[in-house]
């Protein structure tokens, strides 16, 4: 069953240009957002001539989807099903390698079974139960049975939301509650021992990422793609609005993770001067050949050639800076580059920051997610109040 899309329209949503399609199903009217990542001004029409453009190709993108998707039916085996679901996705040109490797990985986990053999008209509550089941036997950990779930399920949605099926029977089926692995963050005297390493490492793209994920919390595809107009010297604030990401073997500025990891972030004294520094070096580098910074260029990127820092290369140099560092985490690992980024989260929410404030900063879905993840260092944060208030209480 078709969808018909309208063409849809733009509009100014928190600073942005969000782009609104609507479409008819069932005698109901449905529609969808999505953030085009194009800053907007509380006054005239800058920038929607781009937002418009950006609207009609993801118009054409769900046009397409639909097409494809409807050459199935609800007799169609469940495996097909899921490898056409890949197919559109990746035809997209929008989703990362490893979210497209994660999903080969699922799908392989349902070849040959007799869920996947299944017409997804036939397919059970019971059915998904004992597949589920067959996997925890195998051994698989919780973590990753609740991502086939999820995976599975969000393919049946879409066949749901095409007419293919009247109902998800995944709706009827609790997901593998996932194990919370604990966060492996710098403690004060990791934090000491990286900084100190970290002073006598030369000035440059390196040295400033390393400060931007410790004393922001930014994610690596995000300080990559950190441009010098995104970022307001006078007010100290960093403007998300793009990340990179690696899609068909390459990385492409896009869009952040979510609609929330658009965001503004403060920051203070040290990271003022640090980013002062890189930009009086970057002109430099400019002047020599005789042209000017351009507002366009990447932060810890080329001033010159206009190329950005690879995600994938910054994870590699911090890695082998890590290690020759003898960088260890609260959980006695190894350090990630993503770590810095929980090092900064548990050392907020520790030193008294509200979680609602860190959440914002983060770009977390909600303060909740926050709480979740954090829950340990929110524990140390009330400890320390309540010795605090002990104190107070106690004075004579």
């Amino acid at each position: 069953m078709g969808r018909e899309y309208t063409k849809g329209f733009v509009r100014k949503h928190g600073g942005f240009w969000q782009a609104v399609i609507c479409w008819q199903e069932n005698g109901k009217q449905h529609r969808i957002s999505k953030s085009t990542g194009i800053e907007c001004m509380a006054n005239g029409n800058r920038g929607k001539g781009a937002a418009e453009d950006f609207l009609k190709r993801w118009r054409d993108e769900l046009v397409l989807e639909a097409s494809q998707e409807n050459a199935f039916s609800s007799s169609t085996p469940f495996i097909d099903y899921v490898s056409q679901f890949i197919r559109v996705r990746e035809g997209n040109g929008k989703v990362e390698d490893t979210t497209l490797r994660t999903y080969y990985t699922h799908k392989k986990r349902l070849m040959g079974t007799a869920l996947g053999n299944m017409p997804i008209k036939d397919i059970t509550y019971r059915d998904i139960e004992e597949f589920e089941q067959d996997l925890l036997d195998d051994g698989l950990s919780s973590s990753t049975r609740s991502h086939i779930h999820v995976f599975l399920k969000q393919v049946l949605e879409k066949a749901r939301r095409s007419g293919d099926l009247i109902a998800n029977p995944f709706d009827l089926v609790d997901a593998p509650r996932r194990e919370r692995k604990p966060i492996n963050a710098l403690d004060k005297s990791g934090i000491k021992k990286l900084n100190k390493n970290l002073a006598e490492y030369e000035e440059g793209p390196f040295k400033l990422a390393v400060r931007l994920a410790l004393m922001t919390g930014m994610r690596q595809g995000e300080i990559c793609a950190l441009r010098w107009k995104d970022i307001d010297e006078k007010r100290r604030e960093i403007h998300i609005t793009h990340s990179l990401k690696r899609v068909n073997g390459r990385y492409k500025l896009g869009s952040p993770k979510t609609e929330n990891s658009i965001r503004t972030i403060p920051y203070g004294n040290e990271l003022s001067k640090a980013l002062g520094e890189r930009r009086r070096a970057a002109e430099r580098e400019c002047a020599a050949l005789d042209t000017r910074l351009s507002d366009d260029s990447y932060v810890v990127g080329s001033p010159i050639d206009g190329r950005f820092y690879s995600p994938q290369v910054l994870g590699k140099n911090w890695h082998t800076f890590s290690r020759i560092c003898g960088l260890k985490g609260t959980q006695n690992q190894g350090v990630r580059f993503h770590d810095l980024r929980h090092t900064f989260a548990t050392h907020a929410i520790a030193s008294g920051q509200d979680v609602k404030t860190v959440s914002a900063i983060l770009g977390h879905a909600n303060a909740a997610m926050t709480l979740n993840i954090y829950s340990d260092a929110l524990a140390d944060s009330k400890r320390t109040s309540m010795d605090m208030l002990d104190g107070v209480f106690s004075a004579m």
